[in-house]
């Protein structure tokens, strides 16, 4: 035992002695090429971490594994790596370049330049940095500085297809399309064989509307490439655009064997059947690929959003699950995945996963957008108005998110921003039926009638039977006294559609609006007889009780609304409002203050909050906040104005309450309210005239207005000198 005690520290330590680091590292990097080359890109990170890890200062190491992170479209990771190449070795000119598109693509502009300059200062002479810089210039609208660059990079190079196009593209941008034509057949004067040349004077047909010549072009850059991708892929959009909608399904079935190493060609029948609208079609493609490649990432990432289109939400959660098992910081599936939590109106869940999906990838329009809808659900319309202006900035195209802001926008009273992106949407999707209605909206809060019911009908030739704009017109017409014409019209939808409880619904609130208590609770029961949680149905039915002057029950059926959907904010000020009517002061304020905390964003809750709080014993000064808060958003509106010279008043500031009331009176002199609220602000003040004017006012007008007995007690005080 003794010989064998001394033994084990000395083979511990020749264990260690035999650890080489530089053959270690030698050992990670040759492996992580291999996995590299096999297309194994995920196993080449693991081996070229490990290299790293043995010598953080190889600039080598850090350039290879920023390579497999691109190849991954990890771009976060890709950046890092490829900026402790560069710190480490600012002379590698390759990691540079891709160290500035990385960021041209991020929009990251200053930092591309930089980095493009850097390897002109070093090599004048590289023809890919000049052509990166003059990327950059085209992407910030500096239209001269990349014409003048893509010339010089054509000057130093002249064979390279891409400088023309770049060219071309900053002419186009200039809106000088006959230089741009003339750049792009220079290109294949240059390099007649060119199928890039071809392909891109064909993609400027497009933009030019030239369906003809970009159809011939794309032709003449396939047939120069028969096995390529994306001259076909351009032809099949191109037959899409002129409605020849077999050639496209046909080229489509023909890519997908041509280009079976090409993913957008392995995957163009898919994408035709999405485009297409075809949706059962396109996932069982996308089912058929995923089973042909298994290993394909984004195939199954497509399916997955293929799957929650349908709403089949159990496949499409277990294929996201197995991605995000394989990759957890991947945006694109913890955005799927937060569209996943969305259908499941697991709202909260939705925000958290789409917040890390944006912090994953801030460049990601979809990530945003849909972050915008989870926040909207959760009723955080200010933050839902930041995620749907990002989206646009990021993808101006994308009309969903425009109709999601302009619908924010309606709701907020900003009316003329809502109507502006309501027609930008009509613009591009004229069948919008949505973005009529919220044009319908936008319309009517601007006080314009006629033009908001021609918007409605527009979207009910579209949509007869589309709720949204069927609810807006019956609202719309019961303010003219017409609601009856709108009844007619969904009884007739009732007929055709005997199994549709939203239209019994709101076949039930037309009935309410025209005061047919009968009818309209029979209509709602219908509704709920063929669904059991007809939403807001029992809200109808409270408003019903309501009617009737039944409080308790009216009471009850807006508490069983609330259980059946307890973030909808509606109901809780409508319970504030009964509670009012019982002189349930305490609980008609917590009903309020619920239904802030819902919505914080609502200006018309906040005001009924903060008069609940200036008349029934509340904080003053947060009564005063949630005015100031709702003054902001509806500027002009006297209800709001005498909530504020109210709380003034109470703070014992007299003069401006007197401003703010003063204001009020002028907008609405025939309001009683108002004018008792500006006497007794006058009185504070020391103005007993005025004061003796307005409450004088308040009491011709209404004799029995709700403060009639303290407007005549002030009255008397002032009579007799005792104020």
């Amino acid at each position: 035992m003794k010989n064998s005690a001394w033994l084990l520290p000395t083979v511990v330590l020749l264990a260690a002695c035999s650890r080489d680091p530089v053959k270690e590292k030698a050992r990670f990097l040759h492996s992580g090429e291999n996995y590299a080359k096999a297309g194994k890109f995920a196993e080449a990170v693991i081996e070229f971490r490990n290299a790293a890890e043995i010598d953080p200062r190889s600039a080598e190491t850090h350039f290879r594994l920023a390579g497999a992170y691109l190849q991954l479209k990890a771009f976060q990771q890709a950046y890092r790596e490829l900026a402790a190449t560069v710190e480490i070795d600012p002379a590698n000119s390759e990691a540079q370049l891709e160290l500035a598109s990385l960021c041209l693509a991020g929009r990251h502009y200053d930092e591309a330049q930089k980095a493009a300059e850097k390897v002109i200062a070093a090599d004048p002479g590289s023809t890919q940095a000049h052509a990166l810089l003059a990327r950059k210039h085209l992407a910030v609208q500096a239209w001269s500085l990349a014409i003048a660059e893509f010339q010089k990079s054509i000057d130093l190079d002249p064979s390279q297809p891409a400088s023309y196009s770049g060219l071309a593209a900053a002419y186009a941008s200039a809106g000088r399309t006959a230089e741009a034509e003339a750049a792009l057949k220079r290109a294949i004067e240059v390099q007649p064989n060119s199928s890039e040349a071809r392909l891109s004077l064909a993609r400027f047909y497009v933009t030019q509307h030239r369906l003809a010549e970009a159809e011939a072009a794309a032709q003449t850059a396939s047939d120069a490439a028969p096995h390529a991708a994306a001259p076909l892929l351009l032809l099949v959009r191109i037959h899409l655009d002129t409605g020849k909608l077999a050639d496209a399904e046909r080229l489509s079935m023909e890519l997908k064997t041509r280009a079976p190493a090409d993913p957008d060609g392995f995957g163009a029948l898919a994408s035709f059947y999405e485009a297409t609208g075809q949706k059962e079609k396109a996932a069982a493609e996308l089912q058929t690929l995923v089973a042909a490649k298994p290993d394909d990432i984004a195939l199954k990432a497509r399916l997955a959003d293929a799957l929650i289109d349908l709403n089949r939400i159990g496949e499409a959660a277990a294929i996201n699950q197995s991605l995000l098992s394989a990759n957890p910081g991947d945006a694109h599936g913890l955005t799927s995945k937060g569209r996943i939590l969305i259908a499941q109106q697991k709202y909260t869940e939705a925000k958290t996963t789409l917040d890390q999906a944006v912090q994953s990838d801030p460049q990601s329009a979809a990530a945003f957008y849909f972050l915008g809808v989870a926040q909207s659900a959760l009723g955080l319309s200010d933050t839902a108005r930041a995620s749907f202006n990002r989206t646009l900035e990021i993808s101006p195209g994308m009309t969903d998110a425009a109709l999601a802001l302009a619908g924010i926008e309606a709701q907020s009273s900003d009316y003329a921003n809502a109507l502006r992106l309501a027609n930008q949407v009509l613009e591009s999707r004229p069948d919008s039926a949505l973005a009529h209605v919220i044009a319908a909206k936008a319309l009517i809060g601007k006080g314009n009638a006629p033009q908001a019911e021609a918007e409605l009908r527009s979207a009910l030739d579209r949509d007869p039977a589309f709720l949204p704009a069927l609810e807006t017109l019956l609202d719309l017409q019961a303010g003219q006294g017409k609601a009856q014409e709108t009844i007619r019209r969904i009884s007739a939808l009732v007929s055709q559609q005997p199994r549709n409880a939203a239209l019994y619904l709101l076949l039930g609130v037309g009935y309410l609006k025209l005061d047919d208590l009968n009818r309209a609770e029979a209509n709602v029961n219908q509704a709920l007889a063929i669904d059991s949680k007809a939403p807001n149905a029992c809200g109808v039915l409270a408003e019903i009780s309501r009617a009737r002057g039944a409080w308790d029950q009216a009471i009850a059926r807006y508490q069983a609304a609330i259980d059946a959907d307890p973030k909808k904010a509606e109901n809780y000020m409508a319970l504030s409002g009964l509670y009012e009517k019982q002189g349930n002061w305490e609980e008609a304020k917590k009903a309020a203050e619920r239904a802030h905390s819902l919505d914080p964003a609502s200006p018309f809750i906040a005001n009924n909050l903060a008069y609940l709080y200036l008349e029934h014993g509340g904080d003053v000064y947060a009564a005063l906040t949630l005015a100031q808060q709702a003054k902001q958003k509806l500027p002009d509106s006297p209800v709001v104005s005498d909530t504020i010279g109210w709380a003034f008043y109470k703070l014992h500031s007299p003069e401006a309450a007197v401003a703010q009331l003063s204001e009020t009176v002028r907008q609405s002199p025939g309001d009683p309210v108002y004018q008792y609220h500006l006497g007794m602000a006058y009185l504070a003040a020391g103005r007993p005239a005025e004061a003796t004017r307005s409450l004088k006012q308040a009491l011709s007008t209404d004799p029995d207005f709700a403060y009639a007995g303290s407007a005549q007690t002030a009255l008397h005080q002032i009579a007799t000198g005792l104020h």
